[in-house]
């Protein structure tokens, strides 16, 4: 997005936001502004606590003075700054303002959870954009800035090697003119990353907090007032000395003390010499003790999650009225991803029974049925799983936009779970049916409404894979370009419909050939339902259940997504946009891991101190 376009307005690092943020859900009891909305108060920035609770309709529309006045209406032209696309524009506030509930005075001291922000914790979800998480191929490690330290060198001294007059300052904002020589853009990018990274580090070594630092961040701001998180390298920097009534401050030493013990000095007991260190030792000791982070594994930490942002992820809110409350929150979104697929794939089966059995139905029937129970699902678990509803989508988003992978297998077994219940459910709901059809008719066709396959003798191996796979990665290439912020995300709740639509197209192109399975679950999950139903195991026996729906949607999916990264996204979050050897870090991290969690790796012999 253009500077130019106020529609968006772009964060810059370490900058304050200066405008009022995002509406939160609130309801803390009456106060002078209820005289306009009685289940509103406007809540001001709370600087002190780096975030800002959302501001209430009638605040919004007040001038300052708590008299409600009406926004001035923009025109088209003036919302988009003059670059018309396809896409629309951005929603107006009004329009917003029009979707906030009524909330009752009182209803979020019962329901705590409900006046937290959205966006209290990352959601990688097909209904609106997708997060924006730092990755930890994005951050140079404790090592990398010890030798950047010790081999420090100039702004722009790549470029200037090469003879390139640079202004280091545009090279940190992206300008790098394009040149047919390779060698000159490479050394700009590099010294480009470096100045960032640099200044990144620089605010963290100064003390400067995440949450600070990133308060123009898309997340912080529209963070609640809650506390934060507290981080590991910066917990020293936040303790304050206390100030008695006298006004003498309290020195270090009485500090050190519990309460009510005296200090060193009134016990008689000898005082504790301070050893004498260089003052390079003490700069060297200082680094290492601001640059402790903590280990990816930390239970505090979510996977995938650098440390450096922990201060951007808030304390969940929830609302645990019963024992069973306790067991959904922990396992909510797996919860919420089996009922949306089975959801969806129940009126798929059926939509197909139903076309089938009618021996007199419109193929075109299914595909629509198919993009609109693919929209019902994301309606339903959107918000809190993010509605995956597909293996290959979990994947994909894993690998290019960070989904933290110790949630994929649950939302694995979620997926198939719900594909084998809906297979069961469709199949018992038409059972009368199907027997009525079977005495009259082979069963191949109830077969091919639950399971995909070449649906003609002539189509061979190669044909049904490559349809699958070009398929699954179109539907990749439209998630991702839905889920970026910064191309043309479409308005609120809107996502769920455009892909309910892209199904609905994608069925229509290429279900003739092998019924558009473009999902493991989706194909897989059916299979077993048929194989307890009494089927024959024959069901598994044309190798197409493997190469189609697996190999060729989980391929066709990550296909897609490096076509997107590589020729549109910017974000660094994607492999495609890493540095080389970051990348090979992190995999080679990820791989001592797992060799530490499956005690592949030699364990070192604990030392035993001798008394």
């Amino acid at each position: 997005m253009e500077e130019g376009n106020p529609g968006r307005p772009r964060a810059v690092s370490g900058a304050r936001s200066q405008g009022p943020t995002s509406p939160t859900r609130s309801g803390r009891g009456w106060g002078e502004d209820d005289a306009v909305s009685p289940t509103r108060r406007a809540s001001n920035i709370d600087e002190n606590q780096g975030g800002a609770r959302r501001r209430s309709s009638a605040a919004r529309r007040s001038n300052g003075s708590g008299v409600p006045s009406l926004a001035p209406r923009t025109t088209l032209a003036e919302r988009t700054a003059g670059k018309f696309t396809l896409a629309g524009p951005d929603d107006t506030p009004q329009m917003a303002l029009s979707h906030e509930p009524f909330v009752q005075p009182g209803y979020a001291d019962l329901n705590p959870s409900y006046e937290q922000p959205n966006n209290t914790k990352p959601v990688w979800s097909l209904a609106k954009p997708l997060p924006r998480v730092v990755r930890p191929g994005m951050v140079p490690t404790k090592e990398e800035l010890l030798e950047k330290r010790a081999n420090a060198q100039l702004p722009a001294e790549n470029s200037q090697k090469i003879g390139l007059d640079v202004d280091p300052n545009d090279l940190e904002l992206g300008k790098i003119e394009k040149t047919a020589d390779p060698r000159k853009m490479a050394a700009q990018v590099e010294d480009a990353r470096l100045q960032r990274e640099n200044n990144f580090m620089n605010k963290v070594l100064n003390g400067e907090t995440a949450s600070n630092a990133g308060r123009g961040s898309r997340m912080s701001r529209t963070s609640s007032t809650r506390r934060r998180r507290p981080s590991h390298w910066n917990q020293d920097q936040d303790q304050l000395s206390t100030v008695d009534e006298g006004g003498s401050q309290a020195t270090d030493e009485d500090q050190g003390q519990g309460q009510g013990m005296p200090p060193d000095y009134l016990t008689g007991e000898p005082l504790h010499t301070i050893p004498s260190i260089s003052e390079e030792e003490a700069v060297d000791n200082d680094l290492d003790a601001k640059l402790e982070f903590p280990g990816l594994d930390h239970p505090t930490v979510p996977e995938d999650l650098h440390p450096l942002v922990q201060d951007l992820v808030e304390e969940e809110v929830h609302n645990n009225h019963t024992t069973w409350s306790v067991i959904r929150t922990h396992h909510r979104e797996a919860l919420a991803e089996a009922l949306a697929v089975f959801v969806q794939l129940t009126i798929g089966f059926c939509a197909d029974l139903s076309v089938t059995i009618a021996n007199a139905g419109n193929p075109n029937t299914t595909a629509w049925a198919w993009g609109f129970a693919t929209m019902i699902g994301i309606y339903i678990s959107g918000g809190i799983s993010g509605a995956h509803l597909n293996p290959a989508i979990t994947a994909l988003l894993w690998f290019y936009r960070g989904f933290p992978k110790n949630k994929m297998p649950e939302y694995f077994a979620a997926q198939f779970v719900g594909a084998f219940c809906a297979g069961l459910a469709a199949y018992g709901i038409y059972y009368q049916s199907i027997e009525y059809y079977v005495s009259n008719n082979p069963d191949t066709g109830i077969i091919t409404s639950f399971v995909t396959g070449q649906r003609e003798v002539w189509i061979g191996p190669a044909t049904a894979f490559f349809t699958e796979f070009i398929g699954t990665a179109f539907l990749a290439v439209t998630v991702l370009a839905l889920g970026d912020d910064q191309n043309a995300p479409p308005g609120a709740g809107m996502s769920s419909l455009i892909i309910g639509l892209v199904i609905t197209c994608l069925s229509m192109t290429f279900a003739y050939q092998t019924g558009a399975a473009f999902n493991p679950s989706r194909d897989f999950g059916p299979r077993l339902a048929l194989l307890a139903l009494g089927y024959p195991n024959d069901l598994f026996l044309n190798p197409y259940w493997f190469y189609g729906p697996w190999a060729g949607a989980v391929s066709g999916a990550f296909c897609g997504g490096f076509l997107y990264d590589f020729f549109i996204f910017t974000g660094g979050e994607s492999p495609v946009n890493y540095p080389l050897e970051r990348t090979q870090r992190a995999m080679r991290k990820s791989r001592m891991k797992w060799r530490r969690r499956l005690r592949l790796s030699k364990r070192e012999p604990k030392s035993v101190s001798i008394p």
